[in-house]
């Protein structure tokens, strides 16, 4: 049981760690998207569609680093009530409160699954670049996924932190 514990930890952090590149190397390509629309607009090289790569690569940077963020715990908390609960009372309310929003990520995960089979029905593209969106949704439903296992991982693993920042 130990070692199925373990591989779950090691497969968790890896998963984590591999969207948090893939946030990173988002951040980039928006960075190297617009210097290049900056420097070849008033050339006969300049491409259209800059804003619908923008909006793509964003959304890949946010959703992509969410689990990582609630990974390390690096979310923002209100503490000042947390604190004056004693250390039973603080689990309690942990518990409590990471129960409820696996809860609704659950539902956000149903909805966007439910938002891309709307987009891919519909057939809905990028305004410049035509390019299909449907997929978008389904890949923030996968972070969203992965958000739901670390939290699960945080209640079963109380005042532990999946990764150090």
């Amino acid at each position: 049981m130990r070692r199925l514990i373990a591989e779950y930890e090691r497969l968790l952090r890896a998963a984590v760690l591999g969207l948090a590149g893939i946030s990173g190397l988002s951040v980039l390509a928006m960075t190297a998207v617009t210097v290049a629309d900056v420097f070849l607009r008033k050339t006969p090289w300049a491409f259209a569609g800059t804003y619908d790569l923008i909006k793509v690569l964003g959304a890949i940077s946010i959703s992509a680093a969410l689990p990582y963020t609630t990974a390390v715990k690096g979310h923002v908390a209100i503490e000042f009530f947390y604190h004056k609960l004693g250390r039973t009372g603080r689990l309690i309310l942990d518990v409590f409160l990471r129960v409820l929003s696996i809860g609704l990520l659950g539902l956000a995960v149903r909805e966007c699954v439910r938002y891309g089979q709307m987009l891919h029905r519909t057939g809905q593209v990028s305004q410049t670049l035509q390019m299909p969106i449907f997929w978008l949704p389904y890949f923030f439903a996968g972070c969203l996924i992965l958000m739901i296992l670390v939290k699960f991982y945080h209640t079963t693993h109380p005042g532990k932190v999946l990764l150090k920042p």
